[in-house]
């Protein structure tokens, strides 16, 4: 996302420092628009309203992706400008949020507490409030780069908001592992039933592959954020697709296969120890 605030480079290309292509943006608008539809479907048919950020993630996603194609066409207009690079940055920290709280429930579903190195009931609080603030920083730091003379601050508060979501991402990989690892050496491991469609072994290892995908995105714009305004990466579009575009589907889509509701029982989790049930939708 480059952060030139005039009104025309001379070449035809107006914000952009490239040709931007119309046809690519058609086409990721179709299929982020046809995940984010799948998404609100399933969300409302197995009723897991914890998917509602990463719901709200994809349909942002779409709509970064038609304000591209609208900004294609008037490359000149600044705010549609913006509103395109936002819309596609910013939702990945919503993806993020759904899948903190889908750990949550994962630690108690399978009853060993002290597998976790944050309490479940500290999950959504530590990790969450961190996913927040990298959405701020990077939400403020893209107003700041829509007001003249502050681009390049706006593009420092961006990147900072990028390295806290990166670092929230990282700790909670590290956690992941370690909640895998020791409940692998406990009972827990061959006894928790698998109530649904598929184990929640699988669910955390696709949380942890997304982990890793998202973090290596946010080694890309930090990158990319960090070579400037003329920086080789923000000067050529096909590496926003290969390294935002592209991974960022995949996100979306391996939640389609492997969804919260196909592993956790419906409405309710068991809590061993405890009171018999967590309400799904609590939380």
């Amino acid at each position: 996302m480059a952060g030139d605030t005039s009104t025309g480079s001379g070449s035809g290309n107006g914000l952009y420092p490239y040709k931007p292509s119309q046809v690519a943006a058609i086409i990721a608008l179709g299929l982020f628009g046809i995940s984010a539809i799948i998404h609100l479907i399933n969300m409302i048919r197995k009723r897991t309203w914890f998917y509602t950020p990463l719901t709200v993630g994809a349909i942002m996603m779409s709509a970064g992706y038609l304000a591209r194609v609208f900004s294609i066409k008037s490359p000149d207009t600044l705010i549609i400008y913006i509103m395109q690079s936002l819309f596609i940055i910013l939702p990945p920290s919503l993806y993020a949020a759904t899948i903190y709280m889908i750990y949550g429930r994962m630690v108690l579903f399978v009853g060993v507490r002290e597998a976790s190195i944050i309490r479940p009931n500290w999950v959504t609080k530590v990790f969450v409030s961190g996913d927040v603030l990298a959405f701020l920083l990077q939400a403020g730091g893209g107003g700041m780069m829509a007001q003249a003379g502050s681009a390049d601050l706006g593009q420092k508060v961006i990147l900072v908001g990028l390295f806290v979501q990166l670092i929230m991402f990282g700790f909670f990989f590290i956690v992941s592992i370690v909640f895998w690892r020791r409940v692998r050496a406990t009972s827990a491991y061959y006894t928790t039933p698998q109530t649904g469609k598929y184990s929640w072994e699988a669910l955390l290892k696709l949380m942890m592959a997304a982990a890793v995908i998202i973090i290596l995105r946010c080694v890309f714009r930090m990158i990319e954020f960090g070579q400037g305004h003329g920086g080789y990466l923000v000067s050529h579009e096909v590496f926003m697709y290969i390294f935002d575009a592209v991974p960022m589907l995949i996100v979306q889509v391996m939640f389609h296969f492997y969804h919260a509701g196909d592993v956790f029982p419906q409405n309710a989790v068991h809590r061993k120890g405890s009171e018999s049930y967590i309400n799904m939708d609590e939380r």
